[in-house]
C-alpha cells in the first residue's frame, strides 16, 4: 500500500515538473501557479511587413518604425519583421510573390490599375470588415475609392500628394532666373542653368515611372485638363492623337536641351532626390511626399519653393495637377495571421496622422489631421503646400494607375529611351497604341 502512493506521489511531481518544465519554455505554454489553473499563452508570431520605407533618413520610415515598436509593445505576442525594399525592387517582388501565392503578410501596393491584377487573382484581403465609421471618417474624402473594387476596399493608404517643380531658390538667384511660368520659359531656363554648370532638373529616370509622372504633366497640359487616358480607356481617343504625339516631342525637346542629369537612365529616384537636396540640381519634379526630406537637408532648408507646373503651348490650367494617391497597405488573402495583420494595419492607420504630426511630416497625408500647422512650427515651403492642395482644380492620376501593366511597361520603356536617343515621336505614339491593341484583345 504504501509503495503504491509512494508511486503515485512520485508520479503526480513528475507531472508537476513536467508544467513547471513547460511554462519555462520560449513561447510560453502554461501560467498561472495553482494545479488547475493554468492558462494557455498566445503563440508568439511573425509578420512580415514588406516596405517602400529604405531610406533611414526619410520621416516616413521613421514614422512606420515608431508605430512598429509601438504595436510590439502592446501586442508581445506578434513580431513584425521588415523586409525594406524600393519601388521598383518590390514591384518585381509582389508581382513574383503573387504568382506563386506567397505575398507577404502586409505588403504595398499603388492604386487603380497597378493593384487591379492583384484584386483580379485574389491575392489580396478585402478590408471592409476592419473599416468602421470612426476608421472611414479619419480619410480624405473620396480617397479610398481609388483602393475599392466592385464595393470591396483592398488597401489602406497612407499618403495622398500632388506633383510640382521644387526649385532651389539661391541656385535661381544665382542664375538670374525667375520661376518659369510657360514650358518655353521651362526650356530656356534649363539651357541657361546648363550653361553655367548646374544640372537644370533632377529626375532619375532609372526608375521610369519619374519620367512618366512628368510627361503625364505635359499631356495634361496640352489636353487643356485632366482625363486624355480616360478618353483613351472609353475608346473616344488613341494614343496616336495628335495630344499625345505632341507631348512626347515637348518632353523630348526638354530632354534634347540638357534639361536632365547626364546619364539619368542610370540614376535613380533616390539619388535624384539627394542631389536636389545636397544643391547639386536646380529643379525637381516629383510628390509632394519630398518635402519632409528637403525639411531636413541642411544645404536647402529654407531655400526651397514648390512651383505649379507651367502651361505648355498657352494650353492648360496650373491649378491642374498629377495627383498621387498614394502607396497603400494591403493584406495577403491567404496570410496565416490574417486577423493579427489586420489588427496591426488598424494600429497603424489609426495613429499613423498623430505619429506623421509630431515629426513635422503631416503634409500630404490620405488621413485629416486637426491640428494648428502654425504652432506646431510647420515651414513656410510646407505650409505653402496646403494652399496648393486648396487650389486644385482638377487631377490626373499617373500613367501606370491608369492603363493595364502590360501597356505600361511599353510606355515606360519607350520614354526611358528618349534619354539614349532621339526618336520621331509618331513612332512612339504607334508603338504605345500596338501594344494597346495587342493586349487589349487578349482580354
Amino acid at each position: 500500500m504504501r509503495s503504491t502512493q509512494a508511486l503515485a506521489m512520485l508520479w503526480a511531481a513528475a507531472q508537476l515538473g513536467s508544467l513547471l518544465a513547460c511554462s519555462n519554455k520560449p513561447e510560453g505554454m502554461f501560467t498561472g501557479a495553482a494545479l488547475g489553473g493554468y492558462k494557455e499563452e498566445p503563440k508568439v508570431i511573425t509578420l512580415t511587413l514588406q516596405t517602400l520605407q529604405s531610406d533611414k533618413s526619410s520621416p516616413a520610415y521613421k514614422i512606420e518604425e515608431k508605430l512598429v515598436n509601438d504595436f510590439m509593445k502592446l501586442h508581445p505576442h506578434i513580431r513584425i519583421q521588415f523586409d525594406r525594399l524600393n519601388t521598383e525592387q518590390q514591384k518585381i517582388k509582389l508581382k513574383t510573390q503573387a504568382a506563386s501565392g506567397e505575398v507577404a503578410d502586409i505588403t504595398m501596393v499603388n492604386p487603380g490599375a497597378q493593384m487591379k491584377p492583384y484584386v483580379d487573382s485574389g491575392v489580396l484581403a478585402p478590408l471592409n470588415d476592419i473599416m468602421n465609421e470612426e476608421l472611414r471618417n479619419t480619410f480624405v474624402s473620396g480617397v479610398l475609392s481609388y483602393y475599392t473594387f466592385d464595393g470591396k476596399l483592398y488597401a489602406l493608404p497612407y499618403n495622398l500628394n500632388l506633383a510640382g517643380i521644387f526649385v532651389n531658390k539661391s541656385l535661381f538667384e544665382q542664375a538670374g532666373l525667375t520661376f518659369p511660368q510657360t514650358f518655353e520659359e521651362l526650356i530656356e531656363a534649363a539651357r541657361l542653368l546648363r550653361s553655367k554648370g548646374i544640372t537644370p532638373v533632377a529626375i532619375g529616370a532609372k526608375d521610369r515611372w519619374t519620367t512618366s509622372f512628368l510627361f503625364m504633366n505635359i499631356l495634361q497640359r496640352l489636353h487643356g485638363g485632366p482625363g486624355f487616358l480616360q478618353e483613351v480607356l472609353q475608346g473616344k481617343r488613341t494614343f496616336t492623337d495628335p495630344v499625345f504625339v505632341r507631348a512626347i516631342a515637348e518632353l523630348q525637346r526638354l530632354i534634347q536641351a540638357g534639361a536632365f542629369e547626364e546619364g539619368a537612365v542610370s540614376v535613380d529616384s533616390l539619388a535624384a532626390s539627394s542631389s536636389f537636396r545636397s544643391g547639386q540640381a536646380a529643379m525637381y519634379y516629383i510628390g509632394t511626399w519630398e518635402i519632409p526630406k528637403i525639411e531636413i537637408s541642411p544645404a536647402v532648408k529654407g531655400k526651397v519653393a514648390l512651383m505649379k507646373f507651367p502651361t505648355v503651348d498657352g494650353k492648360g490650367s496650373p491649378n491642374d495637377f498629377m495627383i498621387a494617391p498614394g502607396t497603400a497597405y494591403a493584406l495577403a488573402a491567404n496570410g496565416k495571421h490574417l486577423q493579427e495583420s489586420k489588427l496591426f494595419l488598424r494600429y497603424v492607420t489609426m495613429h499613423y496622422p498623430q505619429a506623421a504630426m509630431e515629426m513635422n511630416a503631416a503634409i500630404g497625408l490620405s488621413q485629416k489631421v486637426d491640428d494648428d500647422f502654425v504652432a506646431t512650427g510647420y515651414t513656410p515651403l510646407q505650409l505653402d503646400t496646403m494652399h496648393l492642395f486648396k487650389d486644385i482644380q482638377g487631377s490626373d492620376m499617373n500613367f501606370d494607375n491608369v492603363i493595364p501593366p502590360a501597356i505600361t511597361q511599353t510606355h515606360l520603356d519607350l520614354l526611358q529611351n528618349l534619354f539614349v536617343q532621339p526618336m520621331n515621336p509618331e513612332d512612339v505614339a504607334k508603338e504605345h497604341q500596338l501594344s494597346w491593341e495587342t493586349n487589349m484583345k487578349r482580354k
